[in-house]
């Protein structure tokens, strides 16, 4: 069995083939069950959780074992680790069953997470977008915004509410050599010149969505929310189209969606469909389905 680290990870991938990794992905017959998350109860006053994610190929439509693979991710967050899970991929041979592969998560995570934003991007934001705004902060965020670059000619981008030490990552990002990379702390002001909204996280100094509840973007405009808790203004979420990754099990029940990443990939139903039309895509909790590409896509490249 191989031990792949991070830093093989980051040597195997580049955001263009992880995006056509997952497009492929999302159009495929793979298998990816919905699994609940397990509670572990401790001392204290938050339980911890397990969560497993697998996937495999579909052996029976396939009519035989000589390809394909069986994976999961298992991921445990305790209270302790702040929300930080820990993770690791476990890839199995479709044939024979053994164990192939053992996969850094969190990296792993990281890719896969930067893939289905931008994947969304493409889909759904207009394709003269040029000028993001990021409200609030994320460490993966400068991952995310070189995936955005892949598939959208940034000239600009504003961040409000996020880190410095986030800001110089994303500075030095190569995909965004050409960009100017600025701040802010008007983000009503600058969500009116704003083609595309990513909605991180918490502000890295208030822990707050400093007016987000005002959040009231363009005509045209793409809303990328990372972040499954931020609240959103309920107009926008009447107005905006909504898309997610998965809707066999939608991140919020309530709301009314237009469409997920499988849907849009096999072109069974449509994303944006006029150009001053405002989209917002919030992602699901399955990743089994991504998870287990990318991983396969890692295993054959490392």
């Amino acid at each position: 069995m191989r031990i792949i680290s991070s830093d093989e990870i980051d040597a195997c991938l580049e955001d263009r083939a992880v995006l056509e990794t997952l497009r492929r992905a999302f159009r495929s017959n793979t298998i990816a069950p919905n699994i609940s998350d397990q509670e572990i109860n401790r001392p204290g006053p938050a339980p911890g959780h397990i969560s497993f994610q697998p996937a495999w190929t579909d052996f029976a439509a396939q009519g035989d074992l000589s390809r394909g693979y069986i994976g999961c991710s298992i991921a445990l967050e305790l209270p302790e680790k702040k929300g930080q899970a820990s993770s690791l991929y476990v890839l199995f041979s479709g044939s024979g069953g053994e164990p192939i592969a053992l996969i850094d998560g969190a990296r792993l995570s990281a890719w896969r997470a930067a893939g289905v934003h931008a994947l969304a991007a493409a889909y759904l934001s207009r394709e003269d977008t040029s000028r993001l705004l990021v409200v609030g902060e994320d460490p993966r965020l400068p991952k995310i915004l070189s995936a955005y670059a892949a598939v959208r000619n940034f000239t600009s981008i504003l961040l409000a509410g996020t880190s410095r030490q986030t800001h110089k990552r994303i500075a030095a990002q190569r995909s965004l050599a050409n960009v100017h990379v600025g701040v802010t702390t008007e983000i009503i002001a600058a969500q009116e010149g704003a083609d595309m909204i990513c909605v991180a996280g918490p502000d890295s100094d208030t822990q707050s969505y400093h007016a987000l509840t005002y959040l009231d973007p363009s005509a045209g405009c793409h809303i990328d929310v990372l972040d499954p808790s931020a609240v959103l203004p309920s107009d926008l979420l009447e107005e905006a189209r909504l898309f997610s990754s998965d809707l066999a099990a939608p991140p919020r029940t309530e709301l009314e969606w237009a469409a997920d990443l499988k849907e849009l990939a096999q072109g069974s139903k449509a994303g944006r469909r006029y150009y001053g039309q405002r989209t917002l895509f919030l992602p699901g909790p399955q990743t089994g389905l991504t998870d287990y590409a990318l991983a396969a896509h890692i295993f054959l490249r490392s």
